[in-house]
């Protein structure tokens, strides 16, 4: 019997912590099928992160507008996606405009939630999405067959970072020598409403030092303020904003991933 080898697309939530959350959701895939590639849609912002992600072959990078369906851009990215012969599309964003590309591009096996009624759009259109309490329910559970049961316990999520890189960027930021335990901070969010006052950033930094802890502040450029109001007042809390958003993701996601192991 001839291996399944198929290319799969994962449509996932296009913000950074979300998008590594997706992970769970490859790990699925190369356990269910592990013949079949397994590709992942992704936005110019979280598209570094796909080169540390396991079973990944590769991320097609495409940025469409939040707030609109962008009719042009969606055939476009049809256009892209049927070059790829996918077999099988899991989307997970429950927006009908998320499935629209994979139906244009007619990928015969399209798998999300009913979502925004999107009947025609879907081949497999599931119902359930509410009684699933967890973020992570929703999104792994289109890996699996319909009507599964939810487990006990998903893969976690993983990137791993070659050595090397890792080694660059400590002594590029002084940081090799660092002896004292390391808690990340990143206290970047889509806006006010879903992050911390800095305030209490700062008072978790100052205990986090007082027992010991060296504090790390992570995150994009945009974040450069508040990372500098949280580190101040201490060598061991340091803000380490990346110079580009490109920077931002790769580097601390580095020393993050390594001194945790």
């Amino acid at each position: 019997m001839l291996a399944d080898v198929r290319p799969i697309l994962l449509v996932p939530y296009m913000w950074i912590g979300d998008f590594v959350r997706g992970h769970t959701v490859v790990k699925i895939c190369k356990e269910r099928w592990p013949d079949r590639p397994v590709d992942v849609l992704t936005s110019s912002l979280c598209a570094p992160l796909v080169d540390y992600m396991p079973g990944v072959r590769k991320g097609i990078v495409w940025d469409l507008p939040r707030r609109r369906i962008a009719f042009s851009g969606q055939r476009q990215l049809a256009a892209r996606l049927r070059e790829e012969n996918y077999a099988t599309a899991l989307i997970m964003p429950g927006k009908w405009k998320a499935a629209l590309a994979p139906a244009l591009a007619g990928i015969p096996e399209r798998i999300g939630f009913v979502g925004e009624l999107r009947f025609g759009l879907l081949t497999d259109a599931r119902s359930g999405h509410n009684r699933l309490q967890r973020a992570i329910d929703r999104c792994a559970m289109l890996a699996l067959p319909r009507n599964a049961k939810l487990p006990e316990r998903w893969p976690l999520p993983e990137l791993v970072v070659a050595k090397q890189q890792v080694s660059d960027w400590l002594a590029r930021r002084d940081l090799a020598n660092e002896k004292r335990p390391i808690v990340a901070l990143c206290p970047g969010a889509v806006g006010p409403g879903k992050r911390w006052p800095e305030s209490r950033y700062a008072e978790l930094a100052r205990l986090l030092k007082t027992d010991g802890v060296s504090v790390w502040v992570v995150g994009g450029p945009g974040e450069k303020a508040i990372a500098n109001e949280i580190s101040a007042g201490g060598k061991y809390a340091r803000e380490l904003i990346g110079d580009d958003g490109k920077d931002a993701l790769r580097r601390p996601s580095c020393c993050v991933v390594d001194l945790s192991a």
